[in-house]
């Protein structure tokens, strides 16, 4: 016998729970070297150095208190509740989930921020930037509609109004990310390609910088791949959205805390990246002559 919708979505609710402790656990252990790095960075200037710490810290104050109420709703729908587990699952409205739902909503916020940050920084001002500067505005838009209309008493996963403002949030969220990352990404690939041409040390630098995994972290693909993934289940009101739902709210601070990581171990590409031709690297490539003091620092860490 096929188990009952109502057992599926409590297994699932209780799937979700075990994933928000796993990737929880990622992320304070990733959390703590970061900001021992950040404190032990000396080329980094006082201001960039605090403004970079201040970041992870909010990020860290976000998730833990998002983690902490996951933990308490937890123990209430597997041990205290009076109704069934899948029943209060669906609950939005109580004053627990509302602190799950404003922290979940501002760390999404927070990291679609820094990842908005770094397209800049392999982009700059160029116009293409404005495309998920717009998308990323409309995030925060439904976001906040979304949270009001969870806030109302009496509202449910599945409501029709908590869906229609939940599907264009997660999918701004979701394009905002996709678009950096193909940003990002796009420019590291067409570095890549330029490496073949140069020679010594700046073949050595740049193939370090522009390896696949290293794209993947300074994208934040990561966090897209599981953003793409969640939002159709969430758009459909699947119980099995619960444990994708946790897992996006793991790695909504993993992925930025990855790139800080690399920017505190002065690894991360810097802020003159923006500055960057790659027409220029193909000419400078060409005659074998790639000038050592050009605007491409990669191997600084400044922010």
């Amino acid at each position: 016998m096929s188990p009952s919708p109502a057992l599926i979505a409590a297994r699932s609710s209780y799937a979700a729970a075990l994933l928000a402790c796993v990737t929880y656990g990622i992320y304070f252990v990733l959390a703590f070297q970061c900001a021992l790095r950040v404190l032990n960075q000396k080329t980094l200037s006082t201001t960039k150095r605090s403004a970079l710490l201040a970041y992870a810290v909010v990020l860290f104050l976000g998730q833990t208190l998002y983690f902490i109420g996951g933990c308490k709703w937890s123990a209430i729908e597997f041990v205290e509740a009076p109704v069934d587990p899948a029943v209060f699952a669906g609950e939005l409205s109580s004053s627990l989930s509302m602190l799950k739902d404003v922290m979940y909503t501002m760390n999404i916020w927070i990291a679609d921020s820094f990842i908005l940050y770094r397209a800049y920084i392999f982009w700059g001002r160029s116009a293409v930037f404005l495309l998920p500067v717009a998308t990323y505005l409309g995030t925060i838009a439904t976001g906040v509609g979304l949270l009001v209309e969870t806030g109302k008493p009496g509202a449910v996963f599945g409501q029709a109004t908590v869906i229609n403002f939940g599907t264009p949030f997660w999918s701004l969220s979701v394009a905002t990310n996709v678009i950096a990352t193909a940003l990002i990404a796009g420019r590291l690939l067409s570095l890549r390609r330029a490496i073949t041409r140069l020679d010594g040390r700046d073949r050595i630098m740049l193939r370090d910088n522009t390896s696949a995994l290293v794209i993947c972290v300074e994208s934040a693909a990561l966090y897209a791949i599981c953003a793409v993934i969640y939002i159709p289940l969430f758009a459909i009101n699947t119980p099995i959205q619960y444990p994708f739902s946790a897992l996006l709210g793991g790695v909504v601070s993993i992925s930025p805390t990855l790139i800080m990581l690399r920017m505190a171990s002065g690894i991360a590409i810097n802020g003159k990246w923006g500055d960057i031709a790659l027409r220029d690297i193909d000419q400078d490539a060409a005659v074998g002559d790639l000038d050592r003091d050009s605007k491409l620092t990669m191997d600084s860490v400044q922010v």
